[in-house]
């Protein structure tokens, strides 16, 4: 066999987006993200453009991304932080890049928070 038919035998089927099976959602919100991730077909090189993330800045966004995406609290705990967005900052920015409106999230945010600060 092909080294590329080998590849085209594995690959996603036609009505799937490849790039979002990456992340592991640990909480609702995470895969709510994700399925608009899919539904708009976005790379995670998209979204953080989108955010305003320059160039030279894409491989640690797209961690920071990747990182957000399979926390259990979003990363709202503040463990990964950068010059551009605090942890709640990154988040609202992301959902508004994912066209996700705030009734959807804001609610499940603050009590994501809440947990934290009572954790704390």
């Amino acid at each position: 066999m092909c080294k590329f038919q080998s590849l085209a035998a594995t690959a996603a089927p036609a009505n799937t987006f490849q790039y979002a099976p990456r992340y592991t959602p640990k909480c609702p919100l995470a895969t709510l993200a994700v399925q608009q991730i899919i539904l708009l077909h976005l790379r995670s090189s998209d979204i953080v453009k989108a955010m305003g993330y320059p160039k030279k800045h894409t491989f640690a966004a797209t961690d920071r991304l990747r990182y957000v995406l399979c926390s259990k609290n979003l990363g709202l705990d503040g463990s990964y932080i950068d010059p551009f967005y605090s942890s709640h900052e990154f988040v609202l920015e992301l959902f508004r890049i994912l066209q996700v409106t705030p009734e959807q999230y804001i609610e499940e945010i603050e009590l994501i928070r809440e947990t934290l600060k009572q954790a704390n």
